[in-house]
């Protein structure tokens, strides 16, 4: 694998702790609450919404897709692996994390980490099956523990898929017929941020001919088709993204359950906040801002941008 080249963007006033804007206030009807645990939420191709819940920890997590105009469901993977005794240090729930929909119509689905050989493997309605567990094993991209947690994936067109690996610091690509590649890793974010933590990439997303990943340690960052990486902007538990219609990138911070907006050669903006441990993000064609609220159980519209 070639090392991966780091350069840094400069933004004004990057860490949104410093900023003190006004957020939009809370919009839109929480009606969508029929779910356990909803993690990553991905709009699809005919703009329903596509969830991926943990379940209640039974061996009963879902991938749904959502129709937001009239709150109908249509449950397209089920009696998936979930569990409430993952083992990890960060999360008792173990299950479907995140799933996303191919222009083909194929869903593929990431099953989070915890004991047994159902977890750290990546599911689709096409029969794929893809043990991250086991290549992190034989790989190890970031040549630290050994150990898998995949937590959000996008399709790359109908070439294949694009994971990103939380415990194994590792942003991955499987072809439609399996194979993985190692696209990006990554170690400790101390040359970015000047804290020696883990980079734990989360949210993905793929805008253009670049990923853009959520590092959870604290940044987001951009990957080029080359490999270089760059880094778009430092704040706190980034664990989910959204394109903006300008190419702006709006980022979900965990820890301060707030939808920040960053947009080269402006300061970070907060545009929603007071979210309950947000988890999941995505932007609507009419602008519109849905969020997954894990603990809480319910997928809601807080506004829109």
């Amino acid at each position: 694998m070639r090392p991966v080249r780091t350069s840094r963007l400069t933004f004004a006033g990057l860490l949104v702790a410093a900023i003190g804007l006004v957020a939009c206030e809370l919009a839109g009807d929480p009606a969508f609450a029929d779910f356990d645990a909803p993690r990553i939420v991905h709009l699809m191709p005919d703009g329903r919404i596509l969830v991926a819940d943990l379940g209640s920890g039974a061996d009963d997590g879902r991938v749904v897709a959502v129709d937001l105009a009239d709150g109908s469901q249509d449950v397209l993977l089920d009696d998936l692996p979930s569990t409430a005794d993952s083992g990890q240090r960060y999360a008792d729930l173990a299950g479907p994390s995140g799933a996303a929909m191919a222009p083909d119509g194929t869903v593929c689905v990431v099953i989070g980490d915890a004991a047994g050989d159902a977890y750290g493997t990546v599911r689709c309605t096409d029969g794929l099956s893809v043990d991250l567990a086991e290549f992190e094993r034989s790989a190890n991209p970031d040549g630290d523990e050994i150990a898998s947690n995949p937590y959000d994936i996008t399709a790359d067109g109908d070439r294949g898929w694009y994971v990103t690996d939380a415990a194994a610091n590792a942003v991955l690509h499987i072809e439609r017929g399996g194979t993985i590649e190692v696209t990006a890793s990554f170690g400790s974010l101390e040359p970015i941020t000047g804290e020696a933590t883990d980079a734990v990439p989360t949210g993905i997303l793929l805008l253009g001919d670049d990923l853009i990943v959520a590092l959870f340690g604290g940044a987001v960052v951009r990957i080029a088709r080359t490999g270089e990486v760059a880094v778009l902007g430092e704040l706190p538990s980034p664990i989910a993204l959204a394109a903006d219609e300008d190419g702006a990138i709006l980022v979900l911070s965990h820890q301060d359950g707030a939808i920040i907006r960053l947009a080269d050669g402006h300061e970070p903006e907060t545009i929603a906040a007071d979210l309950d441990r947000p988890t999941g993000l995505a932007r609507l064609s009419d602008g519109r801002l849905i969020v997954a609220e894990q603990d809480a159980g319910r997928v809601r519209i807080v506004g829109e941008h």
